[in-house]
């Protein structure tokens, strides 16, 4: 189980990476606009547009979306603070291999809260260098104690909700209780 010491050595990687990055890459980014005719125009940080080409575009998701990825994992870290305060069991973990994943998981660990593994993280925003000594190292992602619980992002967000606000409550049976209940 991850303490409050350790956490703060994850923290200080994360302020690591967010200094290096700048402010500017966690910024908002305006999604590129497709026409009826199919042209493609971005607004950037001005008012007029310009016509883009499709390579252009991809580029313009991409850092909007690793920018939106390594904010979530930046602000997740508040409530993961305030559950270990509250004494649920938090886990930082990277699974040796990661089946069925869809992305290359190598580097990538784990932030798991009651043995629901919630939030991933990718290297890019957290250098693996910088918590070797905290990670914990699991074979792979069917450990019996951290695995898939049968919930969703709805149900998960509901328990981490609940348990920022009370401690002692059971996190699995509120996702479980949550989950599904919006299509």
């Amino acid at each position: 189980m991850l303490k409050l010491k350790e956490f703060r050595c994850l923290v200080a990687a994360a302020k690591a990476v967010v200094a290096t990055r700048g402010a500017d890459y966690y910024g908002w980014v305006n999604s590129p606009v497709a026409s009826a005719d199919g042209k493609l125009t971005h607004t950037g940080r001005g008012d007029s547009a310009e016509e883009i080409s499709g390579e252009e575009a991809l580029a313009i998701y991409k850092r909007k979306l690793d920018g939106a990825y390594g904010e979530r994992f930046v602000t997740s870290l508040g409530m993961v603070a305030i559950l270990i305060a509250h004494g649920y069991s938090v886990r930082f973990v990277q699974f040796r291999k990661e089946p069925c994943v869809p992305f290359d998981a190598t580097g990538w660990t784990v932030i798991v809260i009651e043995g629901m593994p919630l939030f991933h993280v990718s290297p890019d925003d957290l250098r693996l260098a910088d918590v070797v000594d905290i990670v914990e190292i699991l074979d792979d992602n069917q450990a019996p104690d951290v695995c898939w619980k049968q919930t969703d992002k709805v149900g998960e967000f509901a328990a981490l909700l609940a348990g920022s606000c009370q401690p002692g409550l059971d996190l699995v049976a509120i996702a479980r209780e949550w989950s599904g209940t919006v299509s």
